[in-house]
C-alpha cells in the first residue's frame, strides 16, 4: 500500500497537550475508520477464500465409525424355528480419501480468481484509505479557514471599536457629525455579530472533523491550530499528462476495475470447464464386526479387513443447458467489467483534470487577492486620513472599508482552496499528506 502519512514536522501531541493535529488525525482515522476495518476484514476473507481454492488440489481424508444395536429372534437353521429374543451388537470403521485428478482446469481457474480476489480486497483497502484520507484533509483545512475567519473578524472588531472611538474624538473636535457616529457604532455591531457568526461556524467545523474521525460524542476534542501561517505552494505544476499517468498509477480504483476484469475472464475459462469430463480418484480401508459370534472383535477386525481402490470419470452429456447459460453470462459479466473499467477510468481522469483546473485558477486567484488587498489596503489608509481631515464622510469610509474588508476575506479563501486543491493533486501524485 502506497499510501502512507508524512512525518514531517514535530507532532502537536508534542508541542500542545492533547490536540489533533493533521498527521495525528490521518493516523487515527487510518487505524479506527469502522468502514475501513470492514475492508480489511473483507481482505482476510479472500486470504482465506484463497487458501481454500488452493485446496483443492490436495486429496480429502476422512474416517467413520459406527456402532449399532439390534433385538431379533433368530431362526433356527435346523428345525426352523423361531428362537428367543437376543441382543446383538455390530460395528464398523473405514478410512475413505479421493483426490480431483482432472477437472478441465477449474481447480486452476479458481485458484487464479481468488488470488486476483485477494488482490482487489488490498486495492480496496488501499481506496478506502486514500478516500479517508483527503476527506480527513477537507475537513481539516475547513476548520483552519474557520479559525482563520474568526481571527480575522476579531481583528475587524478592534479595527471598528478604534475607529468608533475616533469619531467620538472628531465628534468633540467638530470634524464630524452624529450621524458619522451612528453609522460607525452600527458598523461596530455589525462586525460584533459577524464574530458570533464565525465563532459558530468553528465550532460546527470542529464538530465535523471529530464525526469523521469517529470520535465517541463523550471524548475531548481539540484541534491544533499551527501559529506559523500555512504557505501556499505557487511552485509551477507538472505536466497534465504527467498527472494522469501518475494518478493511473497511484489511484486503487482503475487497477481494481482492471482486476474485476481479469476475474470476469477466468470465470469465463471455468464456466467452459463444464462441457469437459471430471476425473477423481478414491480410496478406502475398512472392517467390521458383530457379537455376539463365535469370534472375538480384535479377531473380527482382522479378518472383515477390507481395501478399495477406484477410478471415475464423469462426462456431462445434457444439463438442461445449465453450462451454455453459464457461459453466456460470463461474457456478459466480461463486457460488463470492461465498460465499468472504461467509465472508472474516464471518471477519475475527469476528476484529476478537475482538480489539477481548480488548483492552478486557485494559485492565480491567491496571486490576484495578494494585489487585491494590497491595493485595497493602501486605499482605506489614505481613506482614512482623509476622514480624519474632513475630507470624506463616514459613507465614503465605509465603502473605502468594505472594499478592503472584502478583500481580505478574498485573500483568507483563496489561500486555503489553493492549499487545499494543491494537497489534493500533490496526494494524486503519490506525495504523502502533511500539512
Amino acid at each position: 500500500m502506497w499510501i502512507m502519512v508524512s512525518a514531517g514536522a514535530q507532532s502537536a501531541a508534542d508541542t500542545a497537550t492533547d490536540k489533533w493535529d493533521l498527521n495525528r488525525c490521518l493516523e487515527y482515522a487510518l487505524e479506527n475508520n469502522v468502514q475501513l476495518n470492514k475492508s480489511r476484514l473483507s481482505y482476510a476473507s479472500a486470504e482465506a477464500s484463497l487458501m481454500q481454492a488452493k485446496g483443492q488440489r490436495l486429496p480429502n481424508l476422512n474416517a467413520s465409525i459406527s456402532e449399532n444395536g439390534s433385538n431379533n429372534r433368530m431362526r433356527d437353521p435346523m428345525t426352523d424355528e423361531l428362537g428367543d429374543w437376543k441382543f446383538s451388537v455390530n460395528g464398523s470403521a473405514s478410512l475413505n480419501t479421493g483426490v480431483t485428478l482432472y477437472s478441465g482446469g477449474a481447480i486452476n481457474n479458481e485458484i487464479q480468481r481468488s488470488t486476483l480476489a485477494k488482490e482487489a480486497a488490498l486495492l480496496s483497502v488501499d481506496q478506502t484509505e486514500m478516500d479517508i484520507s483527503i476527506a480527513v484533509v477537507q475537513a481539516y483545512v475547513n476548520v483552519l479557514y474557520a479559525y482563520e475567519n474568526l481571527k480575522y473578524y476579531k481583528e475587524v472588531v478592534d479595527l471598528s471599536t478604534k475607529q468608533v472611538e475616533r469619531s467620538r474624538r472628531l465628534l468633540e473636535a467638530g470634524s464630524v457629525s452624529r450621524r458619522d457616529i451612528a453609522d460607525m457604532e452600527a458598523q461596530l455591531a455589525s462586525d460584533n455579530y459577524s464574530v458570533v457568526t464565525a465563532t459558530n461556524t468553528l465550532t460546527q467545523r470542529i464538530t465535523d472533523l471529530k464525526a469523521l474521525l469517529q470520535i465517541p460524542v463523550e471524548q475531548r476534542f481539540d484541534v491544533y491550530i499551527p501559529e506559523e501561517e500555512i504557505n501556499v505552494i505557487l511552485d509551477a505544476l507538472p505536466d497534465i499528462y504527467d498527472v494522469y499517468e501518475a494518478t493511473l498509477r497511484n489511484v486503487p480504483d482503475v487497477k481494481y476495475s482492471e482486476l474485476q476484469k481479469q476475474m470476469a475472464e477466468i470465470d469465463l475459462k471455468s464456466a467452459k470447464a463444464g462441457y469437459l469430463p471430471t476425473l477423481s480418484a478414491s480410496a478406502s480401508i475398512g472392517t467390521s464386526y458383530m457379537d455376539p459370534y463365535s469370534l472375538s472383535a480384535g479377531t473380527q477386525f482382522s479378518d472383515n479387513l477390507n481395501e478399495r481402490i477406484g477410478l471415475t470419470l464423469s462426462i456431462p452429456i445434457f444439463n438442461r443447458f445449465s453450462t451454455k447459460a453459464n457461459v453466456a453470462r460470463s461474457k456478459i459479466n466480461i463486457e460488463s467489467a470492461s465498460l465499468t473499467l472504461d467509465n472508472t477510468r474516464n471518471a477519475l481522469l475527469q476528476e484529476v483534470e478537475r482538480i489539477y483546473q481548480e488548483t492552478q485558477a486557485g494559485q492565480q486567484r491567491y496571486l490576484a487577492a495578494i494585489a487585491q488587498k494590497n491595493a485595497s489596503e493602501e486605499s482605506f489608509s489614505i481613506a482614512q486620513e482623509q476622514y480624519a481631515l474632513g475630507m470624506l464622510n463616514s459613507i465614503e469610509l465605509q465603502q473605502s472599508r468594505n472594499m478592503w474588508l472584502n478583500a481580505n476575506r478574498e485573500l483568507i479563501q483563496s489561500r486555503f482552496n489553493a492549499l487545499l486543491y494543491r494537497k489534493i493533486l500533490d496526494y494524486y501524485l503519490g506525495i504523502p499528506l502533511t500539512m
